[in-house]
């Protein structure tokens, strides 16, 4: 339940950048960071980050939510705090590792599969 209340109320922007706010020392001062990179507001990220967390979280993920949240004082702002070390720590994994270039491969246009799909009837 306190699961669902986390993921509910920390993907609004305002909830969210409240919450953040709410931990506040060094956890905030690097999501404002964050933000600013990212050219979005602290709510606004915090509130992505839930979100994707939802999406492409492993189950092993999941059971480390669970247990940051185990027995806490404040369980939704351990929650909320795990999830977004976690995309902290894949975003310095990122910027730690080697750039590839990719080749760039342009996109069909849609008319193009219009073409093609009446083409074949």
């Amino acid at each position: 339940m306190l699961v669902a209340d986390l993921l509910h109320s920390c993907t609004h922007e305002d909830v969210a950048g409240a919450a953040v706010a709410s931990i506040g020392g060094d956890f905030a001062m690097a999501m404002r960071s964050e933000a600013v990179r990212s050219g979005l507001s602290v709510g606004a990220l915090t509130a992505s980050v839930v979100s994707g967390f939802v999406l492409d979280a492993t189950e092993h993920d999941w059971r480390q939510l669970t247990t940051a949240m185990a027995g806490e004082d404040q369980p939704l702002l351990s929650g909320l705090r795990a999830i977004a070390e976690r995309m902290l720590r894949k975003r310095a994994e990122l910027a730690r590792s080697p750039v590839v270039r990719r080749a760039h491969v342009p996109v069909p246009h849609a008319a193009a599969y219009a073409v093609t799909f009446c083409s074949l009837g």
